[in-house]
């Protein structure tokens, strides 16, 4: 039974955003209670993350805006408090991991926050040990963070911020990159951390998977927060078989193969071959290549063995540039691949016709969005820009690293929709994802990469 007195209160909060005249989020309350998991689920863009960095004082403090309403910690106004303030009792986990690594190697993250927070030398590493022991990073103890992959820093991360303790966790999107054991144990912290007293406020679209451990939900629409009637969740798939693959040719042409590549000093990978109108999805645990093994196929990363064909012609010795004329590449970050100034110009590129831009923008639920900067997107509008930008370009091949993140189950219709249209095309696709898709999604092939041995 949690305790009368909530140790979070908001009261009829509204942000605006600079230059908006709407509010994003509009007369929201919330109460948190101690030891209480609270699950906000949503479609991309409705409000999730703004409630965040509202009650972390991200906003408006440093991204501007105007604020009204009010934020109560254990019953104090903190309204006026500064990012620095709230953090003693608030930690946040953002959707992009990359904007809160402050160091070079993973032990140094644990030890910097320990270190900000004056923690004595001897607890410092005594901390760090366990935390680096507890997700499973021992053995990248030593490691160059940009030697991890997305899930692998996501977990250091989340361990930086369990190993810190404050009263109220804020999670945007925790389980994005996670393989199936990282979730778990992710799942199994939480609900731990909750019994002892700490309050968690989760953002997830995989609201079947968190539900289990959470006492209440809320449900952002167009930023109004509701509860969910006894913790309903929300579907997230749609229908599989809306987007099975319905065309098959005979004798369709190989468009790519790979032979023996490898990078890095590990073993080669296994060897793919890609027909048109083929999918190829890529599996395994976090840290096993998979964003490696899509960087070597576009020519981001050149392999030390093996060789690379793409559509008949040896494309070893191809650069960058070359290899994207056949083949586009959707990174697990789009904030890296977005350069223009409005979401329209990001896809209607040089070459691309405007009734191109425009089904696309139109497929995609982008239309009302076409004159916004693509940093004013949400991380999972953002990620439906960058595949409507490299599917512009009319590639033979589209790579699609972890992509259908951030998707409500709306918004992943669109994109499955998308996707299908180019298979149907004869395109071929290789994705990674960890979240789980239909089965039988484009009847996909389905390669497991084995376990890095380090």
């Amino acid at each position: 039974m949690a305790p009368h007195q909530p140790v979070l209160e908001v009261l009829d909060l509204t942000y605006i955003h600079p230059g908006k005249s709407w509010a994003t989020i509009a007369n929201v309350n919330l109460s948190l209670y101690p030891g209480e998991i609270v699950l906000i689920a949503g479609a991309t863009g409705s409000g999730k993350s703004t409630l965040l960095n509202c009650l972390a004082g991200i906003a408006p403090n440093h991204v501007g805006g105007k604020l009204y309403g009010k934020i109560l910690y254990q019953g104090i106004d903190i309204s006026e408090w500064s990012v620095r303030q709230r953090a003693r009792y608030f930690c946040i986990l953002l959707q992009n991991v990359e904007t809160q690594i402050f160091t070079e190697r993973v032990w140094e993250e644990l030890v910097f926050g320990l270190e900000n927070w004056n923690v004595a030398p001897q607890q410092i590493w005594q901390i760090t040990e366990t935390v680096l022991e507890e997700f499973g990073l021992q053995g990248q103890r030593n490691w160059f963070i940009r030697q991890l992959s997305a899930g692998q820093k996501q977990r250091l991360l989340i361990a930086c911020l369990l190993a810190i303790g404050q009263p109220v966790m804020l999670l945007d999107e925790p389980l994005a990159y996670l393989d199936a054991q990282g979730v778990e144990l992710l799942l199994q912290l939480l609900k731990s951390r909750a019994q002892k007293g700490q309050s968690v406020i989760i953002i997830e679209h995989r609201t079947e998977v968190v539900k289990k451990i959470c006492d209440r939900s809320y449900y952002f629409h167009h930023g109004k927060l509701t509860e969910a009637v006894n913790n309903n969740k929300i579907e997230i798939f749609p229908t599989v078989s809306e987007f099975a693959c319905s065309s098959c040719h005979h004798n369709p042409p190989i468009v790519l193969r790979a032979f023996g590549l490898s990078w890095g000093g590990y073993p080669p990978f296994p060897d793919l071959q890609l027909t048109a109108g083929e999918t190829i999805l890529l599996k395994g645990d976090n840290g096993c290549g998979k964003t490696t093994l899509l960087k070597l196929l576009c020519g981001l990363l050149k392999s030390a063995t093996g060789k690379l064909e793409i559509l008949g012609a040896d494309a070893s010795q191809k650069s960058v540039v070359q290899i994207a004329k056949d083949v586009g590449f959707v990174l697990q970050n789009p904030n890296h691949q977005l350069f223009a100034d409005s979401v329209r110009a990001e896809i209607q590129q040089p070459g691309v016709k405007k009734a191109v831009a425009d089904l696309l923008l139109e497929q995609l639920n982008l239309s009302d969005r076409a004159q916004d900067h693509p940093q004013a997107l949400s991380q999972g509008q953002k990620r439906r820009l960058a595949l409507g930008a490299v599917l512009a370009r009319q590639p033979k091949i589209c790579l699609l690293d972890e992509i259908v993140v951030g998707q409500d189950p709306y918004s992943l219709s669109l994109m499955l929709n998308v996707l299908s249209n180019f298979i149907q095309e004869q395109g071929a696709l290789i994705l990674t994802s960890h979240v789980p898709l239909p089965a039988g999604l484009f009847n996909a092939k389905v390669l497991v990469l084995p376990k890095v041995q380090i």
